[in-house]
Formats: C-alpha cells, sequence, structure tokens
C-alpha cells in the first residue's frame, strides 16, 4: 500500500508544482536528445564502415589486405597452397569517378563465376560482366530516379582518362550491391587492372578455410608465409577505424554528449534538493506517522524517476529527429574527407535503451543525496519552520576536492597520448571539478557586486543581491548553469578556433601556386584513383603555364600506424610550395629530399611517435621494408594520422605508381589565372573528371571543409545554452515560490510591481555577470587542456586563439535565453497579494 501511496504522493507533488516538473523535464529530454544525436552519429559511423567490410567480406573467414599499391597477383598461389585454405578468391577495390554520380564510387574488379563463392550477387536484369571485357555491373540502387537500361554506355574515370564501360547488368539491393549505400560498379577482375594500371597486382585475396574453427592458425600460418608487407585479417578487421582525425571526431562527440547531460543532471540536482526542502514539513509529519527512512527515500527517488521516464522518452524522440537533422548537415563533409556514405541514422533498439536507461539512472542519481538528506530528517526539526529556513554555506573542503578534480584531469591531458576514456573522463572533470570548486567563489564575487548594484540601482539592486548572502546555496543553484555552460561553451569554441586558425595559416603559406587541378580530397583511408601522368603532360603544354608539379597522397602503414605517404616531384614543387620547414633550413631541406631514399616527415609524427632528423624509417614497400632517412622536419596539417614525404622519383622507384591526385600551376607573368583555369576546362572536360581552380578558391575550399568539421560541434552549444536556460529559469521560479512571504511584505511597505520585476531581473543579472566572470578560468583550462592533449596525441601544435566575437555572440545568446527565461518568474512574483504572502507560513 506504502509503495501506491509513494508514487500519489509524489504525483501530488508534480501537480502543486507543474512549471518546475516541466521544467526539469525539459532539460533533461533536451540533455539526452544531444546525446542521441551525438551517439546516432558515432554508431552510424561504425556502422557504416563495419557494414563496408562485412559486406565485402562476404562469405570468407579471412583476407590478405595489400598495402597502397597493391600485391604481386603471384601470391595468390602462396596463399592457395597454404593448409586450411580451402578457397580463395583476389579482387581490386579502389575509389573511382563515374560520369553523372557525385563523389566517388567504390570499384570492385572481381573474377567472374569465381567470386560468386565469396559474395552474394542477384541479377534482376541482363548478367554479370565477362572477363577481360569492358563491361560493368550496377546496383539497382545507384540507378534509382535515373532513366538507365541494361546496354548503356557509362564514362568511368580511368588512369587514361574517361573511358566508356557498357553496362549489362543490373543487380538487386542485396548482399555486396549494398556496399557503400549502393554507390559501387562491378567489373571484371583484369579489367580493372589494366584501366588503373594495377597489372599483376591485387587489393585483397579473400580466403574461405575447411575448418572455420582455425581461423586463428592459419591466419598466423598466412602471415608468416607471406611476410609483414600484407596483412592478413578476418573481414571485420579491415574497417578502416584506424584513422585518427575520425576518432578524434566521435571522442569529442562523446565528450560535449556527457558535458550536456551534466549540466541538465546538476539542474536536476539542485530542483529535488530544493524540493526535500519544499516538502522538509511534509516529510517530518510522515516521519512522526511511521514511516521509515527507506520509505522516505524512496518516495523522493520516486519523483526523480517520474521525470527521468518521462524526459529520457521525450529526449529519445526529438533526438532522433536531430540525429537526422545533424547528418545531413555533415554527411557530405564525411563522405568527402573519409569516404563514409551514411544515407541514415543508424541506431538499434539496443542503443535506444542504453541511453534511455542512462537518462533514468542518472536522474536517480542526481537524486540520490537529496534523497538520503530527506530520509535522515528528524520529526521535531522538519516541523520547525524557522529551522527549514536555515541555509548553510559551503564547506572549506569543496575547494580541496575541486582543485584535486582539476589538476587530475589536467594531468591525464598532459600525459595520457591516446584517445581513450580518459581523455573523455578528463575533459568532462574539468568541468566537474569546476562545478564544485566554483561555487564558494561565485558567492564571493557576488558579494563584491552587492555595493556596486546598490550605488547603480538603489533599493532595488540593493534588494536584489541581499538574497545571496541568506541563500547562498538557491543562489548557486540560479547561477552555476550559467557559469558552466559559459565556460564549456567559450572552452571549445576557443579549441576549434585554435584548429581553425593554425589549418588556415598553414593552408595559406603551403598553397602558392596559381592554378590547382585535384579530383577530390586524399587522406590515408581513401584508397581512390589518381590521375594519369599524361595528364601532368598535357597541362604543361597549355599556353600561359610556366612551371607545373604533381602531387600524389597515398597511405602506408609503419608499426601497425597509419600514416599519409605525400610524394613531390621535387623540381617542379620547389617553385611551387612554401613548406614551413622547422629544422633544418628551407634551401637545406629541399637539397637533401632531392637526393635519393631520403625523406621528410611532418611535425605530428615526430612528436607523436617521437622520430628526430637524422633517424632512420623502416617503410614497407613493394620491394620489400626499406630505410629512409630523415633529413627535415616540416609543420604539417594534413591529417592527424602524420606524414611522409618523398621524392617522387623514389616513388616511381618502389612503388610503381606513375598517378597524381592534385597538379599545382604557376602561370608566366601577367597571365590572367581565370582565362588559363578557363582554358583547362575546355580542353579537359571532355577527357578527365577533374576540378580546376583559383588557388585562392582551392584554399577557401580547404578551409571550409575543415571548419564544417568543426560545426558539427555547434549542436551542443545550442544544447548547452538551452539547458542553462532551462535551469535558470527553474532556479528562479524555486526563488519565487522560497519567498512569497518576503515578496509579500515589500510589497506591504509600498514596493511597486515594477520594482518587485527589478529585484529579480537585477539578481539574476548580477548571476550572470559573476558567471561571465568566473567562466573565464575554466574555459581558459578547458582549451589550454584540450590544446595540450591534442599536441600529444595528434602531434599538432596549435595557435592559440580566443574567438572573441564568437563568444561575446554566446553570451548575448545566452543572456538573452536567461533573460527571457526570467520574464515568467518576474511576472509571477510581481503579483504576489501581499496580504495571501503575509498569512502563508
Amino acid at each position: 500500500m506504502r509503495e501506491l501511496l509513494s508514487i500519489k504522493l509524489a504525483l501530488a507533488y508534480f501537480r502543486r508544482r507543474k512549471l518546475r516538473a516541466i521544467l526539469n523535464t525539459l532539460s533533461v529530454a533536451v540533455a539526452i536528445a544531444a546525446l542521441v544525436a551525438l551517439q546516432g552519429l558515432n554508431s552510424s559511423i561504425d556502422y557504416a564502415r563495419g557494414e563496408f567490410a562485412s559486406l565485402l567480406g562476404g562469405n570468407a573467414h579471412l583476407e590478405v589486405k595489400a598495402p597502397q599499391g597493391g600485391m604481386s597477383d603471384t601470391l595468390l598461389a602462396k596463399v592457395q597452397k597454404t593448409a586450411g585454405v580451402q578457397a580463395a578468391v583476389p579482387f581490386v577495390q579502389s575509389s573511382v569517378q563515374v560520369k553523372g554520380l557525385p563523389g566517388f564510387t567504390t570499384l570492385m574488379g572481381i573474377v567472374p563465376g569465381e567470386d560468386a563463392a565469396i559474395r552474394t550477387y542477384r541479377v534482376t536484369q541482363g548478367r554479370m560482366p565477362a572477363q577481360d571485357h569492358r563491361e560493368i555491373a550496377v546496383p539497382k540502387e545507384l540507378l534509382r530516379g535515373k532513366p538507365v537500361k541494361v546496354g548503356d554506355i557509362w564514362q568511368v574515370q580511368t588512369m587514361l582518362g574517361m573511358q566508356d564501360f557498357t553496362l549489362v547488368g543490373i543487380l538487386e539491393d542485396s548482399g555486396v550491391a549494398q556496399t557503400n549505400g549502393g554507390a559501387v560498379v562491378f567489373m571484371p577482375l583484369t579489367t580493372a587492372q589494366k584501366a588503373f594500371e594495377l597489372e599483376g597486382k591485387l587489393s585483397y585475396i579473400s580466403i574461405v578455410l575447411q575448418n572455420p574453427d582455425n581461423v586463428l592458425a592459419v591466419q598466423k600460418a598466412l602471415q608468416e608465409s607471406l611476410g609483414n608487407r600484407v596483412e592478413v585479417l578476418t573481414p571485420l578487421g579491415r574497417d578502416g577505424t584506424k584513422d585518427k582525425m575520425l576518432g578524434f571526431i566521435k571522442s569529442l562527440n562523446n565528450v560535449y554528449g556527457f558535458m550536456g547531460l551534466f549540466l541538465a543532471l546538476y539542474v536536476m540536482y539542485n530542483s529535488m534538493r530544493v524540493a526535500v526542502s519544499e516538502q522538509r514539513r511534509q516529510l517530518g509529519i510522515l516521519r512522526a506517522l511511521g514511516w521509515r527512512r527507506w520509505e522516505i527515500h524512496k518516495l523522493i527517488i520516486a519523483q526523480s524517476i517520474v521525470i527521468g521516464v518521462i524526459g529520457s522518452s521525450l529526449g529519445l524522440l526529438l533526438g532522433t529527429y536531430l540525429a537526422q537533422g545533424l547528418l545531413s548537415t555533415v554527411s557530405e563533409t564525411l563522405s568527402q574527407v573519409f569516404k563514409v556514405s551514411i544515407p541514415r541514422i543508424r541506431f538499434t533498439m539496443l542503443d535506444y535503451a542504453m541511453i534511455w536507461l542512462t537518462g533514468v539512472l542518472s536522474c536517480l542519481l542526481s537524486a540520490w543525496l537529496p534523497a538520503w538528506k530527506a530520509a535522515n530528517i528528524a520529526p521535531i526539526e522538519a516541523m520547525n519552520s524557522r529551522y527549514s529556513k536555515i541555509e548553510l554555506g559551503y564547506p572549506r573542503w569543496r575547494i580541496v576536492v575541486g582543485a584535486i578534480l582539476i589538476l587530475s584531469s589536467w594531468l591525464i591531458l598532459v600525459f595520457v597520448n591516446n584517445m581513450s576514456l580518459l581523455f573523455q573522463a578528463a575533459l568532462t572533470g574539468i568541468v566537474i571539478g569546476a562545478a564544485v570548486l566554483m561555487p564558494p567563489f561565485l558567492i564571493i564575487v557576488l558579494d563584491k557586486l552587492e555595493p556596486m548594484a546598490e550605488t547603480m540601482f538603489g533599493l532595488t539592486g540593493r534588494l536584489g543581491l541581499s538574497s545571496f548572502r541568506r541563500t547562498p546555496r538557491r543562489s548557486v543553484a540560479t547561477g552555476m548553469p550559467i557559469l558552466l555552460g559559459l565556460a564549456v561553451a567559450f572552452g571549445f569554441l576557443g579549441i576549434l578556433a585554435s584548429v581553425n586558425l593554425t589549418f588556415g595559416n598553414w593552408v595559406n603559406t603551403l598553397i602558392s601556386s596559381d592554378i590547382v587541378i585535384t579530383q577530390g580530397l586524399q587522406t590515408f583511408s581513401s584508397n581512390q584513383v589518381g590521375l594519369p601522368e599524361a595528364l601532368l603532360e598535357r597541362v604543361r603544354k597549355v599556353d600561359g603555364v610556366r612551371v607545373a608539379a604533381g602531387l600524389r597522397t597515398t597511405g602506408i602503414q609503419w608499426h601497425g600506424n597509419p600514416l599519409d605517404l605525400q610524394i613531390y616531384d621535387v623540381l617542379d614543387s620547389r617553385q611551387l610550395a612554401t613548406p614551413h620547414v622547422l629544422e633544418p633550413g628551407k634551401d637545406e631541406a629541399w637539397d637533401a629530399i632531392k637526393q635519393e631514399g631520403n625523406i621528410w616527415i611532418s611535425e605530428s609524427m615526430a612528436l607523436k611517435y617521437g622520430v628526430h632528423r637524422g633517424e632512420k624509417l623502416e617503410i614497407p614497400t613493394p620491394a620489400g621494408n626499406l630505410e629512409f632517412p630523415v633529413v627535415a622536419i616540416i609543420k604539417d596539417f594534413y591529417s592527424y594520422n602524420g606524414s611522409v614525404y618523398m621524392n617522387r622519383q623514389d616513388y616511381l622507384r618502389y612503388w610503381g605508381d606513375h598517378s597524381i591526385d592534385h597538379i599545382y600551376l604557376t602561370l608566366e607573368p601577367g597571365v590572367s589565372p581565370a582565362l588559363v583555369r578557363d582554358r583547362l576546362e575546355a580542353d579537359l572536360q571532355n577527357d578527365f573528371r577533374v576540378q580546376v581552380a583559383l588557388a585562392s578558391d582551392f584554399r577557401d575550399s580547404m578551409i571550409k571543409l575543415n571548419r564544417s568539421i568543426c560545426d558539427i560541434f555547434n549542436l551542443v552549444i545550442i544544447v548547452i545554452v538551452l539547458v542553462a536556460a532551462v535551469g535558470t529559469a527553474n532556479s528562479m521560479l524555486i526563488s519565487v515560490l522560497e519567498r512569497v512571504r518576503e515578496i509579500g511584505t515589500l510589497r506591504s511597505v509600498g514596493l511597486t510591481r515594477g520594482q518587485i520585476r527589478s529585484v529579480l531581473l537585477i539578481e539574476v543579472g548580477s548571476l550572470f555577470i559573476a558567471g561571465i566572470v568566473l567562466s573565464i578560468p575554466v574555459a581558459a583550462g578547458i582549451q589550454i587542456g584540450g590544446t595540450i592533449f591534442d599536441k600529444n596525441v595528434n602531434g599538432w601544435v596549435l595557435d592559440v586563439s580566443i574567438p572573441w566575437a564568437k563568444n561575446i555572440g554566446v553570451a548575448l545568446v545566452m543572456a538573452l535565453v536567461v533573460g527571457l527565461s526570467t520574464l515568467y518568474p518576474a511576472w509571477l512574483a510581481s503579483k504576489v497579494d501581499p496580504v495571501k504572502a503575509l498569512r502563508s507560513e
């Protein structure tokens, strides 16, 4: 019976405090929605990469993965002869451009007939391509909305330019045809090898075992037999999740999501604490009537469960739509940079259940301490109204505990060099430490503001700030959401601004040419087909071109770590590029890399892996593992993986890859770049699918792309502002309800309704000013800590930037939202009837 009575009493309290219950529920719902959106994006990225790997893997138990540039097809016979191998089927995989299709499309060069033993193909029209024929098959999804039929000619960009291929088959959207969201083209293996200059080379060998239970033994035998130039993996082991930048983005998503949840729970905790204070008399009566401590505890917990269940459920619904909106803003960036195609958010019922449970349990946790205190109320003290009005200050131990939390978090950021949960815990720890440490300092700042408020606003100013001395905890409950919200917003805006400034400076310094020809951004994980060398020769013959240099970017594995390998044509690039050489001097660095076998490395690689100039790196090549002396270290922000720079002549010698990704052009003096760009576009449009851009436009596009990645986190800034506003409105509403008798007394001695409203607005304005003042050191701690961590983990030494305009904008928005959220409590206070208020206890 008492269980039902507990629920009834909890609901009765919410009926009396409807608006507060709504605000609490709303703060939880907004935080859970942000968590769903960010975790949904992370889960969708993981799902897309895992699905890509599993669909391509098919029935294979193992796969032999080649390094960039491919592996010799002579390894196929060695794999087939290995004990325990039932079947081994090769294929070529890359990313190509197809005329009429946006972005890059996955290319699969397969052995017709044999590949069906590994991967599932269901032909709905036509047939599969025949060996040695220039034919392709595509999924039905790729043709959606296009008037295409079997027999049509498709143009695919190859190492010989745009070439014609006959569409001979349309596949059902199932099995391997679902790869990359259906953006995949299948052609015969031999045809792909010829078209993309991969004769005698393979990307993967799919392996079916005689006994699947022997996977580990066969994997070990194959790795020993084939050597360390290739990797022997399970299909799911090659999903490409090693990209450092993508991992960093996902880690920040987690941090942002849980910080938003923490702010919501802070609001919840303060609300439950005040709820206990409000119900102190009733709880004392229940204790006097025989209720035990655990039953009182259960009553308060029941109130938090109601808020947690409703708020988390609303948050799941709102977060699903928010996640899809977030995906629509970043899907193009993810596709362009990381070659991840995510048509929709992928969130399982288990994911929803886990986040819903996180929300409910977090609400329980935030109510636990208030519930414990309520359970220990002595009946006589609870029914004494004077005792219930007493509000204690903050003990000094908070300063010690808060300082220890912040210091510990800082030490983690300084000394930990991986993106583990420790990184996420450390950034969150700074905010939690500030929540513990700052309340006493907030009261001190508010005390200092009282004389100023009295001077500026007279009696209303003094009354507005005098409540801070009498009710410090209530004041902190109102001010801390503002302080923490601004601190988190300022801190992370500072980190993102530093990244944008540093990247922008690097791009503007590096690219000093007049025109850039490219087919898209290439990184370690891109695996896209380059442009033919013939294009470079053709561009050099265009009138007005003085120097044209090709650049190739691909990837290598070094001691199990992904690195970007960038290839310079030194003689020409020296006239075009101006890399920021850290050691030795610029001319000495160019002279050194011109000599056979020498390389440069990026500062990020030097810092992350402790590599110094003069050391030798053992790099896997198709010709075996070779040692390359490091002759220079340069400042580079191309990717978080770290970069190795090599002379193109060395790359051709060891990799045999003549392709390029970018062409940088410098023009003759007095020649119009726009005129040459138009000539190049007219000359190349029928033979190559490339982008010809003025260097200034290309620089701007790279900077814009980097900023678009950082814009993923703007959503959480909005959530933080909303949660802080809800927390302030909730606390101000509580303040009005607790001070009904005080407000009635002020009205009875002559204060007008306008003056009562002014008192409340001055109070929240003072809290806002104090919040801004104290948020600055917390924000500085977050920004500096994040910058140090970026250096330790990613090797990026950032130029510190404070985004004053954005910070001021966030502060103004916060002031506006907080001000609007205070209007109703202020209006409610002005409507207090003095006669009724003076009768109340």
